[in-house]
């Protein structure tokens, strides 16, 4: 994510726990991978969770996230451990050529401006028989229209708050399964693990009866960049995006869940 959209640790420690818990499901998918150690990828590390996780069992762990407040909490947590967390947003990234057994991203290609680089990149990055592990949000098929970050843009540059979110425009994007599947084929990587629709408790059908929950978890999450630049009118702005999503039916934010891996030479 970038800096203008990432998250301050506080804030992301109050919902972090699904995103661990999702992290570690989906880096169990690489098999014995996670018990043989070698040099990890972090990339959008949080808190530090998930580099602690894996430092503990023999890892070199490189953390990078675009929030300066994330990496300093990744780098309190894992004190002490081969952890090196710097600052760097995803587009940025470049890896030394098969440098890791693992690159792992969760919650964090969504944020990404353009993915085809990064995700090549990440491949080279791969040794022979490495694993990629990513999750992400927005990866519904384009004939599905627009999701939850095509309305949260909609209105968002919208009359009313153009000029209001001038410096706050929403930094989210949709990636479908498919076309993230598609580059990391091309980049020579074979996919072990493909689930283009992930369960997740909010892919429930929502209702207005659901609207004060959405409201507070969107605020410290999806929507936070665009909540704290609108001030009072922060609750205003949320409230508008989410009764949009719900009357249609674009509540589900379709998560996807992809692990591939680098043929052993």
């Amino acid at each position: 994510m970038t800096e203008t959209h990432a998250w301050k640790a506080e804030d992301f420690a109050q919902v972090n726990a699904p995103h661990v818990k999702t992290a570690l499901a989906a880096l169990s998918l690489t098999g014995e991978a996670l018990e043989r150690g070698g040099a990890f990828a972090e990339i959008g590390c949080g808190t530090g969770e998930v580099a602690r996780f894996v430092a503990e069992r023999g890892f070199e762990v490189w953390a990078t996230d675009a929030s300066q407040s994330m990496v300093e909490a990744t780098r309190t947590l894992c004190e002490g451990l081969p952890v090196e967390a710097e600052v760097c947003p995803a587009e940025q990234l470049d890896f030394p050529e098969e440098r890791f057994s693992v690159i792992h991203s969760s919650w964090v290609l969504h944020w990404v401006t353009e993915i085809d680089g990064p995700l090549r990149r990440m491949a080279r990055g791969l040794r022979p028989g490495g694993h990629v592990v990513l999750q992400w949000t927005g990866a519904h098929p384009r004939g599905e229209g627009p999701g939850m970050f095509g309305i949260l843009r909609e209105i968002a540059g919208s009359p009313k708050w153009k000029d209001l979110l001038a410096e706050a425009q929403p930094g989210s994007y949709e990636y479908p399964a498919e076309e993230v599947a598609a580059v990391l084929r091309e980049a020579g990587l074979e996919l072990v693990h493909y689930e283009p629709e992930l369960p997740h408790p909010f892919s429930a059908k929502k209702t207005m009866a659901d609207l004060p929950e959405m409201r507070e978890r969107y605020k410290l999450a999806g929507f936070a960049t665009q909540a704290a630049a609108l001030g009072d009118r922060g609750d205003e702005f949320v409230e508008e995006v989410l009764t949009a999503m719900i009357r249609a039916g674009k509540t589900d934010p379709h998560h996807a869940r992809i692990v591939a891996r680098r043929p052993a030479a």
